[in-house]
């Protein structure tokens, strides 16, 4: 998780305390640069947590969705089946979390 620091995946794993399902564990963690929320990748979902809240969820097996890569960003849009509303992250480049998000959505990023 290089992505972020010991101490903020440490912050990250104490808020998601008690809310993921017996096998599910966190595996991959990144900070959206525009928000400052983490983007958390479980084993069966992805999860949006700020101020050691967990705010937005969407399981793993209904992403859709696309991610840009321009010069100055990557841009992930996220939907659910269910969800209305996309979620839209930001990071300044490439990172495990955006690469595995395409591996996720079937896309090769843009």
């Amino acid at each position: 998780m290089a992505e972020v620091s010991v101490f903020d995946a440490y912050q990250v794993q104490r808020a998601l305390r008690g809310h993921l399902a017996d096998d599910d564990a966190m595996e991959l963690l990144a900070r959206d640069d525009a928000t400052g929320a983490y983007w958390v990748l479980t084993r069966r979902e992805l999860l949006l947590v700020q101020d050691q809240q967990i705010g937005e969820r969407v399981a793993r097996d209904d992403l859709a969705g696309s991610i840009e890569v321009s010069d100055v960003a990557v841009t992930v849009r996220i939907r659910g089946r269910e969800s209305r509303a996309a979620l839209l992250g930001t990071f300044r480049k490439p990172n495990r979390l955006t690469r595995a998000l395409a591996d996720v959505l079937g896309e090769t990023p843009r």
